[in-house]
């Protein structure tokens, strides 16, 4: 019995010591060989104080163009995207029934017009002295009538027809010596003004059929075709001018003190693939936005081609004058995590061994992009073979850390 147990013991010890010499030998197995990576410690530069925020793109000018008359549509010349310039004709209305109330309008002005050089220029010579010979027949009959009434001959009913007549015509003579009157001249004149301004209105209206670009710019809208009937003031058209364009970005209400009028700035597309665009502070709001407590600015950016479109995503960086110590790594070291978030691999020197850190990002400076958080600076941040590592990867150092 004794021999028994003494066997079996022995047994279980054979079988605890086989299987922890198993668990060593597949540990080894399944340890990973180092990686070969390139570290080096974040750059410390000197850059200008900057503002980020972001927004959209926008026309530093933008016309709702519409027709001031109203009628059916003849010509329509553009079509969305072109380019136009000021004074361009864009379309047309038919103007025939605007072209005969112009051409009457005209009429009637000449003739105001004569009635007002008539009243200042007066009766002629030959009309004066018309009158005056009709004052003398008037006068000599007047005097044979009253001659014949005197003696009774005739009636004193038929003599006051000829004393009217003579009457009347001393009253054209003295008239006609006097000249027009004041306020006949002064209501001819205002008649011919009158009818001046009719003219103007109807050559205007006549003008109007005729729709020309107010800017110069591109037609980002065009809501007209051949043979519609318009009516005035409905926008037709809508010109946006894209050199200069304006982002408008949202600057938080903590770091609007740090923007200035005529500032530096840079704003960039993202669906442009990064490409920065050089521009200035042109406007800096004065009230923030009640919900986002931010405040709008609005950044002029030359854009010849255009390239920046209306509309786009914009993100901007606004300078100021003082200068600030950033960190910089190479764009390269920065790689995302499972969730998406940026990482870079910051190597142990006691393990050997890499960990990611979450950082923040933030604008390009140089060939380098600037940490904003995330990395104090004295890491050894792993700048060759990111991509081979991952969390807690044993790595070798390739010529040593930097």
């Amino acid at each position: 019995m004794r021999k028994s147990h003494i066997f079996t013991s022995l047994v279980l010890l054979g079988c605890v010591t086989g299987l922890t010499s198993c668990s060593h030998e597949t540990h080894a197995a399944t340890e990973q060989p180092a990686v070969v990576v390139q570290v080096r410690a974040p750059a410390v530069v000197e850059r200008p104080e900057s503002v980020s925020a972001s927004g959209s793109v926008e026309g530093s000018e933008t016309a709702d163009v519409a027709f001031l008359v109203g009628g059916r549509v003849t010509r329509v010349l553009v079509e969305e995207g072109q380019a136009v310039s000021k004074g361009q004709l864009l379309a047309e209305i038919e103007s025939t029934d605007y072209q005969n109330a112009f051409n009457t309008a005209s009429a009637q002005k000449a003739a105001a017009q004569a009635v007002e050089q008539r009243a200042d220029a007066g009766l002629r010579k030959q009309e004066l002295e018309q009158t005056r010979i009709d004052l003398e027949r008037a006068e000599d009959e007047y005097n044979r009538m009253k001659f014949l009434v005197e003696r009774k001959s005739l009636p004193p009913n038929d003599f006051k027809k000829y004393e009217a007549a003579y009457n009347n015509a001393r009253e054209r003579y003295d008239q006609a010596q006097e000249g027009t009157r004041k306020e006949d001249r002064a209501a001819a004149a205002a008649q011919a003004h009158a009818a001046a301004a009719q003219a103007t209105e109807e050559n205007k209206r006549l003008s109007d059929t005729r729709l020309l670009a107010p800017i110069s710019g591109n037609i980002e809208m065009r809501k007209v075709d051949p043979g519609q009937t318009v009516a005035a003031g409905i926008p037709v058209f809508t010109i946006v001018e894209l050199n200069p364009v304006k982002a408008r970005v949202g600057v938080p209400e903590a770091e609007i003190g740090k923007v200035h009028q005529a500032a530096t700035a840079e704003v960039s597309a993202p669906s442009l693939g990064g490409r920065w665009f050089k521009g200035k502070v042109a406007i800096i709001g004065v009230a923030a936005e009640p919900a986002s407590r931010t405040y709008s600015v609005k950044i002029l950016v030359p854009n010849p081609g255009p390239v920046l479109l209306a509309g786009m995503v914009a993100e901007a960086r606004i300078f100021g004058p003082a200068r600030v110590h950033a960190l910089t790594i190479p764009a390269e070291a920065v790689v995302p995590d499972p969730q998406g978030a940026p990482i870079v691999y910051a190597y142990s020197p006691d393990r050997k061994r890499v960990y990611g850190r979450r950082v923040e990002v933030g604008p390009p400076v140089g060939n380098e992009v600037e940490i904003r958080s995330g990395l104090h600076g004295d890491e050894q941040v792993v700048v060759v073979g990111q991509q081979k590592v991952r969390e807690g990867s044993l790595v070798e150092i390739a010529g040593g850390a930097r």
